[in-house]
C-alpha cells in the first residue's frame, strides 16, 4: 500500500471471484476441509506441548511425595504437621487428575485441557497453598507448567472460535443452496404441474362443451317432444283424478249425517241389524282401496229399505235438498258412487300407464347422464383451476425469497472466503 493510500486510509479493491451455483457444495466442501485442517494443525502443534507439561507435572508430584524441607528452613511444627499429611492427599489427586487423557479431536482436546486446569486448580486450593510454604520452588515449577497449559488453551481457544464461526457460515451456505437447489426442483415441478392441468382443462373445456351441445340437441329433439307430452296428458290426468276424488268426498260428506243419525234411531230401537249393515256400508265407502268401496256399494240395496223406513218415519233425518236428491230413491245413491268410482278406476289406469309410458322413453336416463357428465366435468375444471391458482401462489413466494436467499448465501460464501475477496454468483438458477 503506497504512503498516500495510507495517509487517505484507503482500502484495497476487493478481488472478484465468481463462483458457478453447480459447484458451490464442492467450493465449500473444501473450505470446510481447510477449517477442520486449521484447527487439526494447532492441535497437532499444541498436544505435544501440553502433554510434555503433563509428564514434567508427573515427575514433578512423584519427586514431591518423597521431598523434604530444606535443612536449614525453619518450619513451625504444626504446619510441617499439616505439610506432611496434605502431600500425599494432593499427589494422589493430582495423579488422577494428570492421568486423564487428552483427546486429538480439536473440539474435545480444547474440552480436555480446561477440565485438566479446572482439577488442577481444584487441587491446588486445597492444600496446595500450604504444601507452597515449604516448598516454594516445586509448587513454583507446577504454576509455571499450569501456565503452559492455559496459554495453549487460550491460543486455541481463538483457533477454535474461528473455526466454530467458519463452520457456522458452513452450515448456512450449505443450507441456503440446497434450499435453493429444492425451490429450482419445486418451481420446475410447478410448471410442468400447472401445464398438465392447464392441458386437461383444455380438453375437459372442449368434452364440456360438445356434451352442453349434445345436451341441447336432445332437450330441443323428438324424444323430448314426446316425454313432454308424456308429462302434460299425465298431469291432466292427474288433475282430473283430484278432482274425482273431490266429487266421492262431497258425495260422502253430503250422505254422513243422514248415516250418522240413522245409526242413533237405530240405537234408539235396539235395532242391531240394521246399525251392522248402516256401519259396514259405511265402512266400504270410507275405504281407500276400490274393491272395498264397491262392496260397500254392492250392500247398500239391502239397506235403502231400511233407510227409506225411517226417512218416511222420521222427518228430522234429511236436512237439505242434497240429503234428499241421495236418498230419494236407491239409485240416487248408487250411480254417482258407481260413476266416481269407475272414473277414478280408469284414470289410476291410465296414469299407470303413462307412468309406464314414461318409463320407456329414453329421454330422462340420457339427460341425467349428460347433466351428470357435465356436472362431474364442471367441478373436476373448477378443483383444477383452484390447484392451479394454488400453485401460482407458492411460486410467487419462492420467487418473491429468491434474491434474499442468493444474497445470502453470496455473503457467506465470501465470509468463507476471506477479507478482500469478493463472491461473484454465476449460473444462478432462474427464479424469474
Amino acid at each position: 500500500m503506497g504512503f498516500l493510500d495510507k495517509l487517505l486510509r484507503r482500502r484495497a479493491e476487493p478481488k472478484e471471484t465468481d463462483l458457478v451455483f453447480i459447484d458451490i457444495p464442492a467450493w465449500i466442501a473444501e473450505k470446510e476441509r481447510a477449517i477442520f485442517e486449521e484447527a487439526d494443525r494447532a492441535v497437532r502443534e499444541s498436544r505435544p506441548r501440553v502433554c510434555e507439561a503433563v509428564g514434567e507435572m508427573q515427575g514433578l508430584i512423584g519427586a514431591l511425595k518423597s521431598a523434604k524441607p530444606e535443612e536449614n528452613e525453619v518450619v513451625h511444627p504444626k504446619l510441617l504437621k499439616v505439610v506432611e499429611q496434605g502431600v500425599p492427599n494432593y499427589a494422589a489427586a493430582m495423579e488422577k487428575t494428570l492421568a486423564l487423557s487428552v483427546s486429538e479431536v480439536p473440539g474435545e482436546y480444547y474440552d480436555n485441557c480446561v477440565e485438566l486446569i479446572a482439577q488442577i486448580t481444584k487441587n491446588t486450593k486445597g492444600p496446595g497453598r500450604y504444601i507452597a510454604n515449604v516448598f516454594p520452588a516445586q509448587m513454583k515449577e507446577i504454576r509455571l507448567l499450569i501456565d503452559v497449559i492455559g496459554r495453549e488453551v487460550n491460543a486455541l481457544s481463538g483457533v477454535l472460535a474461528t473455526s466454530r464461526k467458519q463452520s457456522g457460515w458452513v452450515d448456512e451456505a450449505t443450507e441456503t443452496h440446497a434450499l435453493l437447489l429444492a425451490h429450482q426442483n419445486k418451481l420446475d415441478e410447478a410448471l410442468r404441474t400447472v401445464s398438465h392441468l392447464t392441458e386437461e382443462n383444455e380438453k375437459l373445456d372442449a368434452e364440456l362443451s360438445a356434451l352442453k351441445c349434445d345436451l341441447q340437441v336432445l332437450i330441443e329433439g323428438p324424444e323430448a317432444d314426446e316425454y313432454n307430452a308424456l308429462i302434460a296428458r299425465q298431469a291432466t290426468c292427474k288433475d282430473t283424478l283430484r278432482e274425482a276424488d273431490a266429487d266421492y268426498k262431497r258425495l260422502l260428506s253430503q250422505s254422513a249425517n243422514v248415516f250418522r243419525k240413522a245409526v242413533h234411531f237405530c240405537e234408539l230401537s235396539n235395532d242391531k241389524e240394521t246399525i251392522a249393515l248402516l256401519k259396514s256400508v259405511r265402512s266400504g265407502l270410507e275405504s281407500p282401496s276400490s274393491d272395498e268401496r264397491i262392496r260397500g256399494l254392492a250392500a247398500y240395496p239391502s239397506l235403502f229399505p231400511h233407510l227409506a223406513r225411517m226417512i218416511r218415519e222420521n222427518d228430522s233425518l234429511i236436512k237439505n235438498k242434497d240429503e234428499q236428491a241421495l236418498f230419494s230413491e236407491q239409485d240416487a245413491f248408487i250411480i254417482p258412487l258407481t260413476e266416481v268410482i269407475a272414473q277414478a278406476d280408469d284414470l289410476h289406469a291410465k296414469n299407470a300407464r303413462l307412468t309406464h309410458a314414461l318409463g320407456e322413453v329414453g329421454y330422462v336416463r340420457r339427460k341425467a347422464g349428460m347433466e351428470g357428465k357435465i356436472k362431474k366435468l364442471s367441478e373436476q375444471i373448477v378443483r383444477n383451476s383452484a390447484e392451479i391458482n394454488d400453485i401460482h401462489n407458492i411460486s410467487d413466494e419462492i420467487r418473491a425469497s429468491a434474491p434474499e436467499m442468493v444474497e445470502h448465501l453470496r455473503l457467506n460464501l465470501g465470509y468463507l472466503a476471506g477479507e478482500g475477496v469478493h463472491i461473484n454468483l454465476v449460473k444462478v438458477p432462474d427464479f424469474s
